[in-house]
């Protein structure tokens, strides 16, 4: 019994000296031979840290090849999740040189936005030079959604034209219909950031995020843009607290 025990520990710790040398950068070696590193750090370290609401690794903000270091003027336009959003982005745009100016139209949808020139006119109005767009949360439960609306989105992105942008997926607090799927299907990958594989403290109404939790989201979002997105932009995380109230133009619901 003595001997499987003492088995068992030398077993250990080989295994232990293995794998503090498989993250050793001097190579040892016997009789000129190097002897070969194992491959377990692979499975205790990963390439990249996920993005998660409670918070951005800063290893996260390395930009890729690429970024326009450039001032930007950001046009943030959608509906009312962007009412928390905007001031973290106030906080970006100040540390990185940029302007901003925000629309928030109250319980906005694709519809509205689809069938009016209320973007295209803001569009002129501000002359931005990068879009976010915040839409989609009150479209969550619409059914046959890809169907009715997708030509709303395509209006959309005609009078976006040719102007860098992301759309930013709605927030979800309970599964959609499809309005994400819709987004991505029509804008891709690099201009669509899913907002709703994060997790979010809300507001007592249950959808909104509170600001703690809209303040995080900015910072994953920034992570996006600055290394998944097809229009990398500076977006380095706020080294100290702003004041000043962002740029904003509020409209009321739609009465058709």
């Amino acid at each position: 019994m003595k001997y499987s025990y003492h088995i068992i520990i030398i077993i250990l710790a080989a295994t232990v000296l293995l794998s503090i040398y498989s993250f050793a950068k001097p190579v040892l070696s016997i009789n000129g031979e190097p002897v070969k590193k194992s491959d377990i750090y692979k499975f205790i370290v990963r390439d990249s840290i996920p993005v998660t609401i409670e918070g951005v690794a800063e290893s996260e903000y390395k930009p890729r090849t690429g970024v326009d270091s450039s001032s930007q003027k950001i046009l943030l336009i959608g509906d009312s999740m962007l009412e928390q959003f905007r001031w973290r982005l106030r906080d970006y745009c100040k540390e990185n040189g940029h302007e901003m100016a925000s629309v928030i139209w109250y319980s906005s949808q694709t519809e509205w936005y689809g069938t009016t020139d209320t973007l295209k006119y803001f569009i002129n109005k501000e002359k931005p030079t990068y879009i976010m767009l915040i839409l989609g949360a009150n479209e969550l439960f619409v059914s046959n959604i890809i169907e009715k609306r997708t030509p709303y989105v395509k209006h959309i992105l005609e009078q976006i034209d040719t102007i860098p942008f992301i759309w930013i997926g709605p927030p979800n607090w309970k599964p959609d219909t499809g309005i994400n799927k819709m987004i991505l299907d029509n804008v891709g990958s690099r201009r669509y950031f899913p907002s709703k594989d994060l997790t979010y403290k809300r507001f007592p109404d249950g959808a909104h995020p509170r600001p703690e939790s809209a303040f995080a989201w900015m910072d994953s979002v920034a992570v996006y843009v600055m290394t998944k997105s097809r229009y990398p932009i500076l977006l380095n995380p706020p080294t100290q607290k702003y004041t000043g109230s962002p740029n904003s133009t509020i409209l009321q619901p739609w009465k058709k």
